[in-house]
């Protein structure tokens, strides 16, 4: 049996706990492009550069810390600068008859 939990069964004592863990890859690219995902998502620089310095976000966290605070900071400024941040605001009109059917 492997030793992929997906191959196993339950255990009892099992914690169902999600383990996280580095892939090959171009770091800089990941860094780009999670900043890209998180501009569509509406967030800006401070917000997304808060993702960076908190440990609770384990990617970029890491990156924060393979690149250091001023060279993520730069990048982040410089792929929003490309790409910019989306914003939408929906609004609702009401209609001009709420009750069309009451004999307008």
């Amino acid at each position: 049996m492997s030793g992929n939990p997906k191959d196993r069964p339950a255990e009892a004592e099992d914690p169902f706990q999600m383990f996280a863990g580095g892939v090959a890859g171009d770091s800089a690219l990941m860094l780009d492009c999670l900043v890209e995902e998180y501009s569509r998502m509406g967030y800006g620089a401070d917000e997304i550069l808060e993702l960076f310095e908190s440990p609770e976000f384990l990617a970029t966290h890491a990156l924060r810390g393979l690149f250091g605070a001023e060279a993520t900071r730069d990048r982040v400024h410089a792929v929003l600068s490309r790409c910019r941040v989306l914003r939408v605001r929906t609004s609702a009109l009401p209609p001009e008859n709420p009750f069309p059917c009451r004999g307008s």
